[in-house]
């Protein structure tokens, strides 16, 4: 009988141990208080601070207290200075924006990172990996608009150098729950990445990033 009792208590640790979810920082980019009276802000080029002066408002998000997310700098495109309106790149945005992300309304978060451009990179190094299989979940959408200021951006997420999935996404897709299964070979630190790959104004959002085994 108390076997019995030892192999089932055995089993049941291992199952809740196998559910438990990794620490994803400030997974909703709610940490940090967006300082520019737009309502969102790009990652800041290399002026102290960030402008939010400028037509494109800048912040200095890396580095901050509780970020977690490290954002590529904004960065004007060659040979076009000052950078608006030819910078696109990363930051974070709030609700009903003039940036129009998609509807936060009945969502579990109220802040969105912003995937713009072919070179916008967010990313966290996520710690306490075990060999095994794991679960990428995530809500993502794209700008509400069209033409050169639209939503047909195309999201990679990757774990160091493996490809966890591909999002091609159209104007006026609303936050949508995503997931993407994958598997860890090596314990420790991996690098979560997400980054926009197509050029241009084209759009997208996301948040509420969790990490879990997979059962």
């Amino acid at each position: 009988m108390f076997a019995a009792r030892f192999c089932l208590l055995g089993a049941l640790t291992l199952s809740i141990a196998s559910a438990q979810s990794l620490t994803v920082v400030n997974p909703d980019f709610s940490a940090v208080s967006i300082q520019c009276s737009p309502g969102w802000a790009y990652e800041a080029n290399d002026s102290p601070g960030g402008n939010c002066q400028s037509t494109s408002p800048e912040q200095q998000f890396n580095g901050q207290p509780g970020i977690g997310w490290t954002f590529a700098p904004l960065k004007p495109t060659p040979p076009h200075p000052p950078c608006y309106p030819f910078c696109y790149t990363d930051g974070i945005t709030g609700a009903n924006t003039d940036f129009n992300p998609p509807p936060f309304t009945g969502l579990p978060f109220s802040y969105a990172g912003i995937l713009q451009g072919a070179t916008s990179s967010i990313e966290q190094a996520i710690q306490g990996f075990t060999p095994g299989r794991y679960v990428l979940s995530f809500y993502l959408g794209s700008r509400y608009g069209t033409g050169q200021s639209g939503g047909y951006q195309t999201v990679l997420a990757t774990l160091d150098d493996q490809l966890l999935g591909i999002w091609s996404l159209k104007g006026f897709t609303p936050f949508t729950l995503q997931t993407a299964k994958f598997n860890v070979a090596t314990p420790g630190t991996h690098l979560l990445a997400f980054r926009g790959v197509t050029a241009g104004g084209q759009t997208a959002f996301f948040s509420g990033v969790s990490i879990a085994a997979a059962q």
